[in-house]
């Protein structure tokens, strides 16, 4: 798991669904939401959630990008992880993931990994 992820994903996610951030500012509420899956090595949720809230959770807690912000843990399966991610801009959005400080999470994080997460992006039409 590369340490650029989170980059290369906001790269994937703009050509595939050829969105630009005046686009994404043009949809229902101007927001973007990220819904991401993952799992980890088996028995290392633990190990995630420890670097988690580390590296994350204060940033996710202080900054003023992130609209809403869920960091879940499967019921069913004890090696996977559901983040919901909404911004205030797509422009938001891509400062964050090109940001040192997650590059360096994702450093750490990469190897608890078992391959890449589940990813999907949507354009929120309502938001509570």
């Amino acid at each position: 798991m590369s340490k650029l992820f989170h980059a290369a994903t906001v790269l994937a996610v703009t050509l595939a669904l050829g969105l630009s951030s005046a686009q994404a500012e043009g949809t229902s509420t101007g927001e973007v939401a990220l819904f991401l899956t993952v799992k980890t090595q088996p028995g290392q949720r633990d190990a995630l959630v420890n670097l988690w809230d580390t590296h994350l959770k204060v940033r996710a807690e202080e900054d003023t990008v992130h609209v809403d912000y869920i960091f879940a843990l499967d019921m069913g399966d004890p090696d996977t992880v559901h983040i919901t991610e909404v911004y205030t801009t797509m422009a938001a959005f891509e400062a964050n993931s090109q940001s040192p400080w997650f590059a360096a999470y994702m450093a750490e994080a990469g190897p608890l990994l078992a391959g890449e997460p589940g990813f999907a992006m949507a354009s929120p039409y309502w938001v509570k």
